[in-house]
């Protein structure tokens, strides 16, 4: 609910004064059509045609009629839909069928939405809605009539210049960054805004300080994220490059930061690793490398700044979670994944944590979230982090140590200790891996070590259950073997041998949300036991057979 001082600037936004300043200058044209490199999704624009309109998980059908006034009480569903992502999906469709039903959808927003709505008009959503509009004006306006072409350049006026006093109030974290690309993509459109423009620039200069890390990590941690961010980035050079400017060098310098970070986090199948809320992208990363230039570019092995860490054998990937979940707007959908770790041979996921809830029902993003949707020690049941229902993060680790060491031969150790089980169970959790020079001998030992009172605040109960899991790929076929002491997991034509000691093996049922709009069966490797009052170890492998 917003505050007094919210409150009074909603009110004043609403009168026939501040709607007059808005309007005192009409935008009657643009300097020219830019074209944003990327295309959207031609099935959703399909749906969108038959009336299907499907936004945060949830479908609302309204055939031959505008969608404003549908799921008025789902925020998350109407942020999404007045966003004008759609917009991109037509766009990939192309044609005069599919430009003129997205002509109508806007002309039926500037009539139904015109007036100031604090959800509609909010700086983020509204700044989103500006770099679609503005982005998409060549496909937007073709064979539009000089009406069409009036009611609607107007209402962008207005728009902008309404996101010129708001901008700054979005929250931090992605909304900041929606809301300034707005600002600087109409600068560039608009006739006689180079100031505004250079204002712009600046403003988003120094939003990307704060957002982008000093190892090119976005700050909410999610490689999807980061993806999003960049290819929104490398949209605003391209359409820089058609107004005939110089790109900066700052937004140059941040696009090849990033694309290192991405490429850390890509496995030998292109795609992304499943942290906070990833999901795979395989052909979206490969087509945002390629674009910068960027397709070979060497991935490092750590990022301080992100908290991640990759360990390269001949065939085989790790890529490891060692970084605090974010905290405030960055991390509301952030994951409690602390110490969890994906593990890739050649072009195929063997261990992998569970993916995304985004785009789903709510149960669903709250269990993607939770610490047992990783592949990581879970201790009672409880999550490293406390995943707060309204989104991001209760308690949190209040330390994380990483160490990791390589030797000549390639062989490579990495050590991750946390607390974030120390208030109320008083434990530390410390994981080791090795992963040895040609990749087919991951091993792993899970420590559950008491805290001294004085650090965690509690004395521990003696004995607590603990589950160590493995989410495996849909591809991989488990078997248990030996009597239930080992597993033999078959890739491909590929046979790995999965052993633990120190806790009862079992082979469960899981479920892969790794790419969009699929929900994929799959099994997991648990490790069962009980931690007692004195340091507990379970060790673990998994082996080329």
């Amino acid at each position: 609910m917003p505050g007094g001082v919210e409150r009074l600037k909603q009110a004043a936004f609403r009168t026939s004064l501040y709607r007059y300043t808005l309007s005192r200058r009409r935008l009657d044209h643009l300097l020219f059509a830019p074209a944003l490199p990327w295309s959207g999704d031609p099935q959703r624009a399909n749906e969108i045609f038959q009336g299907r309109f499907r936004f945060a998980g949830r479908e609302a059908r309204a055939p031959n009629q505008p969608p404003w006034r549908l799921r008025a009480d789902d925020a998350r569903w109407q942020r999404e839909l007045h966003r004008f992502d759609w917009l991109n999906d037509f766009a990939a469709v192309g044609g005069d069928t599919a430009g003129a039903h997205a002509r109508r959808l806007v002309r039926s927003w500037v009539d139904l939405c015109g007036a100031f709505d604090p959800l509609v008009w909010a700086p983020d959503v509204l700044g989103r809605r500006l770099f679609n509009c503005f982005g998409r004006a060549g496909f937007l306006f073709k064979g539009a009539e000089a009406d069409y072409r009036h009611a609607v350049l107007d209402s962008l006026g207005r728009q902008w210049r309404h996101l010129l006093r708001v901008a700054d109030d979005a929250a931090p974290g992605r909304g900041l960054l929606d809301a300034h690309l707005g600002l600087v993509l109409g600068g560039l459109v608009i006739p006689d805004e180079q100031i505004r423009l250079d204002q712009g620039l600046r403003r988003l200069q120094s939003a990307l300080v704060d957002l982008v890390l000093a190892d090119g990590g976005y700050i909410g941690r999610s490689p999807s994220q980061q993806l999003s961010v960049m290819r929104d980035l490398h949209s605003l050079r391209c359409v820089i490059e058609q107004s005939g400017r110089t790109v900066p060098a700052w937004l140059l310098e941040t696009l090849e930061r990033m694309a290192g970070l991405l490429a850390m986090l890509r496995h030998g199948d292109g795609g992304l690793a499943l942290f906070n809320g990833a999901m795979q992208n395989a052909a979206a990363v490969t087509e945002t490398m390629e674009s910068l230039g960027l397709g070979k570019i060497k991935p490092p092995l750590e990022a301080p700044d992100s908290g991640f860490q990759r360990l390269e054998g001949k065939r085989g990937l790790v890529i490891a979670d060692v970084g605090m979940p974010p905290a405030g707007e960055p991390g509301l959908a952030a994951h409690a994944g602390t110490a969890s770790f994906e593990f890739s041979v050649g072009k195929h996921r063997l261990v992998t944590n569970c993916g995304s809830g985004e785009g789903r029902a709510g149960s669903w993003q709250a269990a993607a979230r939770g610490s047992a949707a990783h592949s990581v020690l879970v201790l009672d049941g409880r999550n490293s982090s406390e995943v707060l229902e309204s989104g991001g993060f209760g308690r949190r680790p209040g330390r994380i140590g990483v160490t990791r060491q390589q030797d000549e031969a390639g062989n490579a150790w990495l050590e991750i200790s946390h607390d974030g089980y120390g208030r109320g169970l008083g434990r530390l959790h410390r994981r080791r891996l090795y992963l040895g020079a040609d990749g087919d001998d991951l091993r792993g030992e899970d420590s559950i070590e008491p805290l001294p009172q004085a650090s965690s605040g509690v004395a521990g109960r003696d004995e607590l259950p603990f589950a160590v899991r493995f989410h495996l790929h849909p591809e991989v076929q488990a078997s248990p073997v030996q009597g239930g002491n080992a597993v033999l997991l078959k890739l491909g034509n590929q046979g790995w041998r999965f052993r633990a000691s120190g806790a009862t093996v079992q082979v469960e049922e899981s479920i892969y949300l790794g790419q969009a709009g699929e929900t994929r069966r799959t099994d997991q490797i648990v490790l069962n036991g009980i931690a007692r009052a004195e340091a507990t170890t379970v060790k673990w492998a998994f082996r080329k057979v």
